[in-house]
């Protein structure tokens, strides 16, 4: 027997002698009752409510109420006689009432019972009502079973449309970032010019798409919800529109012109619907556009501070290259939610091919986050010269992208500093922008690094100490600091001094007393190593800030 047979049979033992048929499973709304009666006489109805119904009984007998507790959202058809009981002995439930005159019952107009009663009067058999109410949670449960097949079975959106045209009974359509029409009900005649110009061109008409960006859109603040338009002289009824962003990205429109039936109902029948379509609307942005696996949720876990045991995260990350990395750089590119999903698609293609493929790019709350990584222990492997001509070559020439960058970190547990980092540095490109124009004559910067950000960073009212903290010790040099401790060499002393002194190595020479060409020496090895450049001011401006923080720690 199916579910919905069974569904249409099975007889509850908790409401005892002189019950009828009972349902459940059904998800029927106190709008879509309301609409189901429709063709009877209400004598009495309370505004309407947020109610769902899950249950539906009915009640043929009039010798008495039911014994048992009934179940919360349950429904029953019964006769005056056996009502108020009914609803004293089941607190849960709501009732429509068979009435034999023109007028509700005193009763009903008394206390809170008015609100849990829907009252008409009984001009045909006890089982026609019964049939209508029947018929109203069968029929629901078959439509939804159906839309979730298509789901299941990852279907297509015009398929969930065509299953939905008999029960909603007005045109729907879906577009896309474009305004461009993926599909619409072909059974219903498109009501009005604007609907009927999107049938026929494939896409909205300016006067649509400015009513939808300025209306719909703007109501929305770039969230999924439903946005009701009361009608106008464009759409002389109310247009229900459901905007589709999964992760803050733009990728679906869904409307509803709603030229029959009342408005409530329509709305919770929509609402179903459109929860299938962004079913549909999620799977496709997971497997075309968004690099979804398990593992991404492990990072993202990472980067919100959830709470994850060693074992979990050993467990999870096992089958990447994250165990064997030595070195790891997070960048960050926020994706703008108009962008059309084609193209985030060729962004995130191409972001693949950063740091020569060694990558794990994936989405958090609508931005591209690349983690990068390697195993070597080379400390130019990931260097922010690097990164920079990556990004230029890769994101910023083809699709004019430009990323916040973290510093380099050695422990995947740092993915939260780092991601406070690269969105930091990106937060913050402006005064950098400035400098580099300053210092370059041109304000294009395909990478703002969190190295070249911190000082102005420290400055800010309310920065995080915590990340100062770890991003000073996360330096090049601190390293070097705790190398010449180790070591028991003095080379932090001799580059402070080569700085401090205009870059020049006879004069550094001479106050440090070793030969000229072991200062150039150095100098050229730490460049060679690190893949920095002192002729660069931005990295001489990062360094004499670290070397105060080295003065302050006495370090140096």
């Amino acid at each position: 027997m199916s579910d919905e047979s069974h569904a249409a049979n099975e007889t509850s033992g908790s409401l005892g002698s002189g019950a009828g048929t009972s349902m459940r499973f059904g998800d029927v709304s106190y709008a879509m009752l309301v609409e189901a009666l429709g063709p009877v006489e209400v004598l009495h109805a309370p505004p309407r409510q947020a109610l769902r119904f899950s249950w539906y009984a009915s009640i043929p007998s009039t010798g008495g109420a039911p014994k048992g507790e009934g179940r919360r959202n349950a429904l029953f058809l019964c006769h005056e006689e056996v009502a108020r009981n009914l609803l004293a002995n089941h607190p849960g439930c709501f009732c429509v009432v068979l009435v034999d005159g023109s007028q509700p019952p005193e009763w009903i107009a008394a206390g809170s019972l008015r609100n849990r009663v829907v009252a008409i009067r009984q001009n045909k058999r006890f089982y026609f009502y019964d049939s209508l109410l029947q018929s109203l949670f069968v029929n629901d449960l078959v439509w939804e079973n159906e839309m979730d097949r298509v789901v299941y079975n990852h279907g297509r959106i015009d398929r969930l449309i065509s299953l939905s045209e008999e029960t909603m009974g007005n045109f729907v359509c879906v577009t896309d970032t474009g305004y461009n029409l993926i599909a619409y009900s072909r059974g219903i005649e498109p009501p009005g010019e604007g609907f009927r110009h999107l049938v026929d061109n494939n896409c909205y008409d300016r006067c649509e798409v400015a009513e939808i960006e300025g209306k719909v859109l703007a109501a929305a603040g770039e969230k999924t919800q439903l946005v009701i338009c009361e009608p106008d002289e464009r759409h002389p009824y109310p247009t229900l529109h459901y905007p589709v962003f999964i992760d803050n990205a733009y990728l679906f429109h869904v409307v509803l012109a709603c030229t029959q039936g009342s408005l409530a109902c329509q709305q919770d029948l929509f609402l179903k619907f459109v929860k299938r379509v962004v079913a549909i609307a999620s799977e496709f942005w997971n497997t075309t556009v968004n690099l979804e696996s398990p593992w991404h949720r492990v990072l993202i876990g990472l980067i919100d501070g959830e709470p994850m045991t060693e074992d979990y995260l050993e467990a999870q990350l096992s089958k990447t290259a994250v165990p064997a990395s030595r070195q790891f750089r997070l960048l960050y590119l926020p994706f703008s939610s108009r962008k059309p999903f084609s193209e985030r698609s060729l962004v995130l293609e191409a972001s693949k091919n950063l740091n020569q493929g060694l990558v794990y790019p994936f989405m958090y709350q609508g931005s591209l986050l690349v983690l990068e990584h390697t195993a070597s222990s080379d400390d130019a492997a990931l260097s922010g010269n690097g990164v920079q001509r990556d990004i230029e070559e890769h994101l910023h020439r083809p699709f004019d992208m430009v990323a916040g960058a973290s510093q380099v970190f050695f422990d995947i547990e740092d993915l939260e500093q780092a991601y406070q980092q690269a969105t930091t540095a990106y937060a913050m490109r402006g005064p950098l922008k400035n400098e580099h124009e300053a210092l370059n004559g041109s304000a294009d910067i395909a990478c703002f690094p969190f190295e070249h950000v911190l000082k102005y960073y420290i400055l800010t009212e309310g920065h995080d100490a915590d990340l100062v903290e770890y991003s000073f010790g996360h330096s090049i040099l601190k390293r070097l600091a705790e190398e010449d401790k180790a070591a028991g060499t003095d080379l932090v002393r001799m580059i402070w001094v080569y700085l401090n002194n205009g870059r020049n190595a006879t004069e550094t020479s001479k106050l440090i007393h070793v030969h000229r060409n072991t200062v150039l020496y150095h100098i050229g090895r730490l460049e060679k190593r690190f893949d920095i450049s002192f002729d660069s001011p931005l990295l001489r401006s990062r360094m004499m800030l670290d070397y105060h923080r080295l003065l302050l720690e006495g370090d140096i």
